[in-house]
C-alpha cells in the first residue's frame, strides 16, 4: 500500500515538473503557434493551472528584475532535489503520524519552491538597498583640512623679502601646512596634531611675514592636538588679548575663525550647528562655516572673543561643515603638561576683546595667529 503511495507520488512530482518546464516554455515564446494554442485552452478550462501559470509568472518578473534568473532557479533545483522520497517513505513507515504530514500534493511542492524563490528575491532586494544606502553614507566622510604647499602656485620671493632678516624659514615651500594660534605669551602655540606629525621641522610665521623656528613639545593624538615651541631668541613675547572658554558653547551661537588657507590670513564666520563632531564625537562641535586645507588648527572664537575650540576638519560632501575640538580638551592639555614647560597660563585671565567690533577684534587678533609649516 505504502510502496504504490510512494509511486502515486513520485508520479506527481514528475508530472509537476514536466508541467513547470512547459510554463516556462510558454512564458518564454519557446512553443509553436500550435502548442501556444492549445496551452491557452488548457488555462481557460483549468483554473489551477492557469493559477500556476500566473504564480510562475510573477517569480520569473522577479528574477529578471534583479538579473539573478540563472542563480535562482540553481536555488529552485536544490530545493527540488532536497526533497528526498526514499528517506520520507522511511520515516512514514516509522510513525502514521508522520507519513500522515509528508503527504505531499502537487500544489504544495509547487507553492513551496515559490515562496522559497521569492523569499530568496527579497533578500537579495534589502540587501541590494543596504548597498545603496552604504554607499551614499560611505560619501559623507571626515577630511583634515591641512594643506598640501608642494601643490600650490605661489610666489615664493614675495614671502621671502617681506620676512625678517633674521628670521627666515627655508626657501621651499615645504611639505604641508596649517594654522596656529598662541596659548602663552612667551612663545607656545597649539595646532593639530596631524598638521605636525612626523615633522622633520617646522616654523611658525606670523602675519606680517616673520618666521620662527618651532618644535613640538607635547601632543595628544586622542584629541588631535600639539602644542609648540617657539625656539628663536627674536621672538618677543606679548600678552594674549584672549582668553579661554572650557564650558560648552550653545546650540546656534555665533563663532568665527582665522586661519592660513592661503598665504595671508584669511577670516570666517559661522555658528555652533550641532554639540558633537563627526560621527557623534562628543569631544568636538559641528560648525557651520566655511574652511578650506590651511585652516587646521585655527581658533574658534565666539562673539567675545573667547576661544571655544581648535579646527580639526570637514565633511568633504558638504561645504560650510566643518569641525572642531573643544577648548575643554585644549585646558585640560596644557594642565597636563610638565612644570618644566614654563607654560605661563596667560588663557585663563578675561578676554580684552569682549565689547569691542568685529573689525577691531580682528585687528588684535592677527599678531597671535600663525601659519604652521611642516618640512619632512
Amino acid at each position: 500500500m505504502i510502496s504504490t503511495k510512494h509511486h502515486k507520488q513520485k508520479a506527481a512530482m514528475k508530472e509537476d515538473m514536466i508541467l513547470l518546464r512547459e510554463i516556462e516554455r510558454y512564458l518564454e515564446g519557446e512553443m509553436s503557434e500550435q502548442e501556444k494554442t492549445a496551452f491557452d485552452e488548457l488555462r481557460r478550462t483549468n483554473p489551477l493551472i492557469n493559477q500556476q501559470v500566473e504564480e510562475h509568472q510573477l517569480f520569473l518578473q522577479h528574477l529578471g528584475n534583479y538579473g539573478q534568473r540563472q542563480h535562482l532557479q540553481a536555488k529552485l533545483d536544490k530545493i527540488h532535489q532536497q526533497l528526498d522520497m526514499p528517506t520520507l517513505r522511511k520515516q512514514a513507515q516509522e510513525s502514521n503520524q508522520t507519513a500522515k504530514r509528508l503527504l505531499i500534493r502537487r500544489r504544495t511542492i509547487t507553492n513551496l519552491a515559490a515562496a522559497a524563490c521569492i523569499a530568496l528575491v527579497t533578500s537579495l532586494s534589502t540587501i541590494a538597498v543596504i548597498q545603496n544606502v552604504a554607499r551614499n553614507k560611505s560619501t559623507a566622510q571626515y577630511e583634515d583640512v591641512r594643506r598640501v604647499l608642494n601643490n600650490i602656485q605661489r610666489s615664493q620671493n614675495a614671502l621671502i623679502n617681506d620676512m625678517n632678516s633674521k628670521s627666515k624659514a627655508p626657501l621651499n615651500p615645504g611639505t604641508y601646512g596649517g594654522t596656529g594660534f598662541a596659548v602663552s605669551g612667551n612663545g607656545y602655540i597649539v595646532t593639530n596634531y596631524h598638521v605636525v606629525a612626523g615633522a622633520d621641522s617646522v616654523y611658525v610665521q606670523n602675519n606680517k611675514g616673520e618666521a620662527f623656528k618651532a618644535v613640538s613639545i607635547f601632543e595628544d593624538i586622542s584629541s588631535d592636538l600639539a602644542v609648540l615651541k617657539i625656539a628663536d631668541s627674536t621672538f618677543k613675547s606679548q600678552p594674549l588679548p584672549y582668553a579661554l572658554k572650557p564650558q560648552n558653547v550653545k546650540l546656534g551661537e555665533e563663532v568665527f575663525t582665522m586661519g592660513f588657507p592661503r598665504d595671508e590670513i584669511v577670516y570666517g564666520k559661522g555658528y555652533i550647528s550641532a554639540k558633537t563632531g563627526f560621527n557623534g564625537d562628543t569631544t568636538a562641535y559641528q560648525v557651520s562655516i566655511p574652511v578650506n586645507p590651511g585652516n587646521s588648527g585655527a581658533p574658534l572664537l565666539d562673539g567675545k572673543g573667547d576661544v571655544v575650540g581648535i579646527v580639526t576638519g570637514k565633511q568633504t560632501t558638504s561645504d560650510g561643515i566643518a569641525f572642531a575640538v573643544k577648548s575643554a580638551h585644549l585646558k585640560h592639555l596644557l594642565d597636563e603638561m610638565p612644570k618644566d614647560k614654563q607654560i605661563r597660563r596667560d588663557l585663563n585671565h578675561k578676554s580684552h576683546l569682549e565689547g569691542m567690533n568685529r573689525v577691531d577684534q580682528i585687528k588684535k587678533l592677527e599678531d597671535f595667529v600663525y601659519m604652521v609649516k611642516v618640512y619632512n
